[in-house]
């Protein structure tokens, strides 16, 4: 548009550079004011009403809309939505329960991360117990969830590593014993970036406890190589 306006007044000028007078300048104006009229772009189907673009005028819009947003704020839009918070305990984003001091074939260590709210994994009578999450990959969690019954004092720790070692403690909590229902501890976790979460149940309200499902809220900062 603007190479063929640049285009059409220069001929104008061209044809018209011994006309000083108003009439000149008058005769300029409305010719440009009609080539401008005929070629702007008119909305037409999901755009508006009908027109002599058709349908490109949106999409042409948009796409020089996003080119002249400044770079890092396109930035910051593609990396929000790269990073889309999820459930990171959960099986189906690769989540596994690599080691657990207590397996039951009835309430196995997987139906910690298995998303069914009715399922869960229990432990012997002896304590303390423990079970490790392995994402398979970097991850940076934003908050915990864990839901448990007759667990009293619970320490988690976390790796940064690709194999499950050099674990540093990172949260402790006593827990009140609830009566009846589920302990459904909510913890917004500092510096959570981890490989690997250690779960110990150091003591319990009665021989044995269980754990019916840990969630952690945050997002995959990379994958392993």
């Amino acid at each position: 548009f603007c190479a063929a306006a640049s285009e059409l007044l220069g001929g104008r000028r061209r044809g018209e550079r011994r006309s000083c007078g108003q009439g000149g300048r008058e005769k300029r104006s409305s010719t440009v004011s009609a080539f401008v009229a005929n070629r702007r772009p008119r909305r037409s189907g999901l755009c508006g009403s009908p027109g002599t673009l058709g349908d490109t005028a949106c999409p042409v819009a948009l796409h020089l809309h996003y080119w002249f947003v400044p770079y890092h704020c396109r930035s910051r839009r593609v990396q929000h939505l790269k990073m889309k918070k999820v459930d990171l305990c959960l099986s189906s984003e690769g989540t596994e329960v690599i080691l657990a001091t207590s397996s039951d074939e009835k309430h196995p260590p997987e139906n910690i991360i298995d998303g069914n709210p009715e399922t869960f994994w229990t432990t012997t009578g002896m304590f303390p117990q423990e079970f490790i999450i392995c994402f398979h990959k970097h991850v940076r969690i934003e908050r915990l969830v864990i839901q448990s019954y007759f667990v009293q004092t619970l320490r988690i720790e976390k790796s940064t590593s690709k194999d499950p070692v050099d674990f540093e403690q990172w949260i402790e909590r006593d827990l009140v014993h609830t009566e009846g229902q589920l302990q459904n501890e909510e913890i917004m976790a500092r510096d959570g970036h981890a490989t690997y979460l250690r779960f110990i149940i150091v003591s319990a309200f009665d021989h044995f406890a269980s754990v019916y499902s840990v969630s952690a809220e945050g997002v995959t900062v990379s994958n392993f190589s």
